[in-house]
């Protein structure tokens, strides 16, 4: 091959070169500097005003693709913020008071509502302690998380199923002093307006008495002993959910770990020795 030609084949293959490293570069710079659009959803609260929340899939995606999907599916309309304790207040639960598990149809258009294919499902925690490194997101004030039960304060063996017991009920953050909730929570979205809304509700709204607090509390929960329900539960009126349009998809989901179930089937089989 003549030098002259040469010359061309390495122009060429220099070209090539540079313009491959120009579109990397462009790309990774414009992902750096480009807006990110999270996912933002609203909620209504009856007599209080709206609180606008943003969801982060890039810490916790298939948490915040199972939280889209219940409020397409209107899981939160007609819900409470029922309590709070020293560092959180908790939302989710129905008129009375009471958890509401959503079942695997409310989510699924391939599952008859009923039917020997529908139950209760949960989803995997997304935290460091539950081998999920990429959830970094800190509990602090204004900071979303979702709540899950600890069934290992009764048998200590049942970390797996507690760790992965979370589906709708949501707590979020409104003191800095959470950090025991760190890497042990799935944190997943952050209040960006109406946080003055939830400070109003976490101050003013009165609480049950001692007595009618553990009347309502439920078990097992790591935090039942110490939420106090309020003596009158703000509704939310509707909840609504903007994905920028892109698509989140279906969650990945696990049938729900029934612990008096799984507690009676315990002692069957001691009785049974």
């Amino acid at each position: 091959m003549s030098k002259k030609i040469q010359f061309v084949v390495w122009t060429i293959i220099a070209i090539i070169a540079v313009l491959i490293i120009g579109v990397v570069a462009y790309n990774a710079i414009n992902k750096m500097t480009g807006e990110i659009k999270h996912p933002e959803a609203v909620f209504e609260i009856e007599n209080y005003g709206t609180v606008k929340m943003e969801l982060y899939p890039e810490y916790a995606p298939n948490t915040v693709a199972n939280f889209i999907k219940l409020i397409e599916a209107g899981y939160y309309n007609s819900k409470v913020i029922y309590g709070k304790d020293d560092i959180c207040l908790y939302v989710g639960r129905n008129s009375g008071g009471e958890i509401d598990k959503p079942k695997i149809s409310l989510i699924s258009s391939d599952i008859e509502a009923d039917s020997e294919g529908d139950y209760e499902y949960s989803i995997k925690g997304e935290f460091v302690a539950n081998d999920f490194e990429q959830n970094t997101l800190r509990h602090e004030k204004g900071v979303i998380s979702l709540i899950r039960d600890d069934y290992t304060q009764y048998i200590s063996s049942l970390t797996e199923e507690s760790y992965n017991s979370g589906n709708s009920q949501i707590g979020i953050m409104m003191s800095d002093d959470a950090r025991n909730l760190n890497g042990a929570y799935t944190a997943f979205g952050r209040i960006t307006e109406g946080l003055d809304i939830l400070e109003k509700i976490y101050n003013e709204v009165e609480i049950k008495t001692a007595e009618e607090n553990a009347e309502n509390q439920d078990s097992p929960s790591e935090t039942a002993d110490d939420i106090n329900q309020f003596a009158t539960y703000p509704v939310i009126t509707s909840v609504s959910v903007d994905t920028h349009g892109e698509d989140f998809g279906m969650p990945e989901t696990m049938e729900a770990f029934n612990y008096e179930e799984y507690m009676q089937n315990l002692m069957s089989q001691y009785a049974n020795q």
